[in-house]
């Protein structure tokens, strides 16, 4: 029988006008408010304040003899990484008893095939199934309340996050804004209803946690829009809550400048302090987050005022945070990226310094195989190779297909004469890591002192500036 059938609601509905819920009294009981019109339930009780490290046996079967080992994965915002390993033997795999920080986790046979699940030192033996080829879609929790419930949540999650996505989308599009309006008012109401039920029928837990950060009971309201998440919670750093909500504050607050932008930054910053684990992990979030949308005004500026300078006070920030700010620095215009020295598809060297000294300008261009927007600019990257080549122009393919039949199939069909290079590890490979590529085309422009002098959205504008600075 489906678990969410055999849910009951025992929220208690309390009106309001305005006013949010606070945690201090929380002793058990989940409590429903109105904040603002808008459903808030607050899951957060003296039981599963805070983050608790313990030992955890996670053990289990998996249902595909194909499979041989399995990982989990640590995650850190929108990143994983692995953490262990164990062989599957007969279908069982068991990774025995260590010591974990409560939170979010990932578990698969590979980096694209992986299912997220809670680990709570309060369960010290979680014991999973999984049926069929796909991770994230056939898990069963055989003796786990934190992840029976986040299995029946997640998916139903996902259809009314989707649903109101469409809408949104739609709504942009049509004439009929405001009936589109209604169907996102509507979901997003099914959604609090969802939770609140969820909430009520696992109270105590670190699921009932998650849930309560994931709304945005204050969500008109900039200075009151953080008041639902404790920043002295360092178990916010392993799930994606924490990059969500970040992500929806700019959205919502930094009305698309850039001093809105750096009044969110300011006022996040701050209510980060509480923690100096936690402040790191926000910098790095929003730092990541605005050098992926190609915002490197504003990642100089986090880093300047709060990593490099005096911004954080007294905070311990660690290297890692350091390293984040050190790399993307490099990768930005006037900057000298980390060097490519590696074989060729065709047997020899690249050394990235030395072909850019050889050089007016060198391209180093990402792409893939099977990335569309590559392969409708490929007959445009040949024609700009061949007429600026011969006047001191280079390219340097790096593909990050892990396929290498695809990879010099897609090389030899669009006529890629330049030299070209794969990681065969997609976005895991050492050189897309040490150039955060995380999607392709992705273009950077190098003079012949190596430094970025352009880093171009397509072929275009390299176009352009050649014709521009190559006589």
């Amino acid at each position: 029988m489906n678990i969410i059938g055999l849910i009951l609601s025992v929220t208690v509905s309390v009106a309001s006008c305005g006013g949010s819920t606070t945690n201090s009294d929380n002793k058990g009981a989940t409590e429903t408010t109105s904040v603002g019109g808008v459903q808030y339930t607050n899951g957060v009780t003296d039981q599963n304040k805070g983050m608790k490290k313990g030992p955890i046996q996670v053990k289990g079967t998996i249902q595909n003899p194909a499979v041989s080992k399995i990982y989990l994965w640590n995650t850190y915002g929108k990143t994983n990484t692995k953490m262990d390993s164990t062989a599957v033997k007969a279908g069982a795999f068991d990774f025995g008893s260590k010591q974990i920080e409560q939170g979010i986790y990932m578990i698969g046979t590979a980096d694209n095939n992986m299912a997220s699940i809670i680990l709570n030192p309060a369960e010290p033996v979680v014991e999973l199934q999984f049926k069929g080829g796909r991770m994230e879609n056939g898990m069963v929790a055989v003796n786990s309340k934190e992840n029976e419930a986040w299995a029946a949540y997640v998916p139903q999650e996902n259809v009314l996050l989707k649903a109101i996505k469409d809408a949104r989308v739609a709504g942009a599009k049509s004439s009929l804004k405001g009936e589109y309006e209604k169907q996102v008012s509507q979901k997003e109401a099914e959604l609090s209803a969802l939770q609140a039920k969820m909430i009520g029928a696992y109270p105590n837990t670190h699921f009932a946690k998650v849930l309560t950060w994931k709304q945005e009971p204050e969500r008109t309201d900039m200075n009151k829009y953080w008041d639902n998440i404790d920043f002295t919670d360092r178990s916010i750093i392993h799930g994606l809550v924490m990059s969500d909500r970040i992500q929806n504050y700019m959205r919502s607050f930094s009305k698309g400048t850039e001093p809105g932008f750096i009044s969110c930054i300011s006022t996040l910053a701050e209510k980060s302090k509480a923690d100096d684990m936690v402040l790191e992990f926000t910098l790095n979030q929003m730092l990541v987050g605005f050098y992926e949308s190609g915002m490197e005004n504003i990642c100089l500026h986090i880093i300047d005022n709060y990593v490099n300078g005096e911004s954080c006070g007294d905070a311990d920030l660690s290297n890692i945070i350091k390293s984040t700010a050190e790399s993307i620095q490099n990768l930005s215009v006037g900057n000298i990226p980390p060097n490519i020295n590696m074989t060729t598809m065709k047997g020899g060297k690249v050394d990235l310094y030395q072909t850019a000294k050889q050089n007016k300008y060198t391209l180093v261009m990402f792409w893939s195989s099977w990335c569309e927007h590559c392969k409708g600019e490929a007959p445009e990257v040949k024609q700009c190779y061949d007429l600026w080549n011969p006047k001191g122009f280079e390219i340097v393919g790096v593909s990050v297909d892990n396929n290498k039949a695809a990879w010099e199939t897609a090389v030899n069909d669009r006529g890629f004469t330049f030299p070209n290079v794969c990681g065969m590890k997609q976005w895991e490979s050492p050189v897309a890591k040490d150039y955060r590529v995380t999607k392709t085309p992705a273009f950077f422009l190098l003079d012949n002192t190596g430094k970025i002098v352009l880093k171009p959205k397509g072929i275009r504008e390299v176009q352009a500036f050649l014709a521009k600075n190559i006589k």
